[in-house]
């Protein structure tokens, strides 16, 4: 398992919220001690939430960011970062946003730029991405592909009919 200590701050000082602006206290009620945060190390609120106690089936799509606190079934597909919530649980055949945040559970595969699983994050799943960052404690169960440069995702292979 690969562990990552948190980046710093502007000051150069340790800025306690990891890379993402979420820890394992705040990452389930979407503020830190500094001031409010939407999950996804800027001020101000997410594009959308989903919840606590609520679960969701069906397919996300969009341009902006979605923090998901309850639960979710189906695909995500978000040109924005995704936040996932300590205590929220997402299942989805594939996830792609521009960023991605774990502090709940993810049983998915997952493509984006960014991938960062907090202490209390779980992953089952393979990522696809450029830049990947753990904090001690986080999960994955699953491979890491590395991108080096923006590269087209490649899509799934159709398997050939049998009998071919």
């Amino acid at each position: 398992m690969f562990t990552f200590r948190p980046g710093r701050n502007a000051n150069g000082g340790k800025n306690g919220n990891g890379a993402s602006g979420i820890d394992g206290h705040a990452a389930g009620r979407g503020h830190t001690d500094n001031g409010p945060r939407n999950g996804h190390g800027s001020n101000g609120p997410a594009a959308s939430v989903i919840g606590p106690g609520i679960h969701w089936k069906g397919a996300l799509t969009g341009a902006g960011g979605i923090r998901i606190e309850g639960s979710f079934d189906g695909t995500i597909k978000i040109n924005g970062p995704l936040v996932v919530a300590e205590g929220a649980k997402v299942t989805a055949d594939e996830i792609r946003a521009s960023a991605v945040f774990v502090a709940g559970t993810v049983k998915a595969n997952i493509f984006a730029e960014k991938v960062e699983i907090l202490a209390t994050g779980r992953i089952y799943g393979d990522l696809m991405t450029r830049a990947f960052a753990s904090e001690e404690g986080a999960f994955l169960r699953g491979q890491i592909v590395m991108q080096d440069e923006a590269q087209p995702t490649p899509q799934p292979r159709a398997l050939p009919a049998l009998g071919d």
